[in-house]
């Protein structure tokens, strides 16, 4: 895994749908019930694209062999990508209920870990009674504390650069839209600490 190239392909992912949101919104903000469809519906589609795209890219760690085409060929196995996309959707959508997990900073840790848990059970079916998905202890404390770093990175950078997006393009509210892209892009750490922990069981 060619990591600079995977850091830029993120920046360019997030960048590219926070834009698309961005432009959205910027379309219909005089249309209350349209932007709290792109809001809540089409952005978060959108930002589990983008985020399925990174973990493309981050899957291939898991072993020496594997590429981001190997990603792509299991999830177009027989509609497993309209079942990954509804089950990241609705996995949002119950996160949203619970306290602290509804932050970006924890439901998008938490759904990339859902997608690779997902992707790893289906790619390797005939080892899943020997496979554990759910991450040890020392794992779970290691992404615990980066997701905490992540937090406080975040609330530090979001607010000044959703003041320039909303001076730039005339619109109120765009932190949270800058925030989900800063989660997003800072996202891989979180990704190959739990991808390394399901390596280890295929040695």
């Amino acid at each position: 895994m060619n990591l600079l190239w995977v850091v830029c392909l993120t920046i360019t992912a997030v960048v590219a749908g926070t834009s698309l949101c961005f432009w959205l919104l910027y379309q219909a903000r005089e249309v209350a019930t349209t932007v709290w469809t792109l809001e809540h519906v089409l952005c978060p589609i959108v930002r589990i694209i983008v985020l399925l795209i990174v973990i493309s890219q981050v899957y291939p760690a898991l072993t020496n062999t594997s590429t981001e085409l190997d990603f792509w060929s299991i999830v177009g196995q027989q509609g497993l990508f309209r079942d990954l996309l509804n089950i990241l959707f609705v996995a949002g959508l119950l996160l949203a209920f619970i306290p602290v997990l509804n932050h970006p900073g924890f439901a998008l840790p938490l759904q990339s870990m859902l997608t690779i848990a997902l992707v790893f059970n289906w790619q390797h079916q005939a080892a899943t009674d020997s496979l554990q998905l759910f991450p040890s202890i020392a794992t779970l404390l290691k992404i615990a504390a980066y997701m905490l770093l992540a937090y406080f990175a975040t609330g530090e950078l979001s607010v000044p650069v959703s003041r320039w997006f909303d001076r730039r393009l005339h619109i109120e509210g765009s932190i949270r839209l800058v925030s989900d892209a800063i989660y997003l892009m800072l996202q891989i750490p979180v990704m190959l600490i739990y991808g390394g922990f399901l390596k280890q069981q295929l040695s």
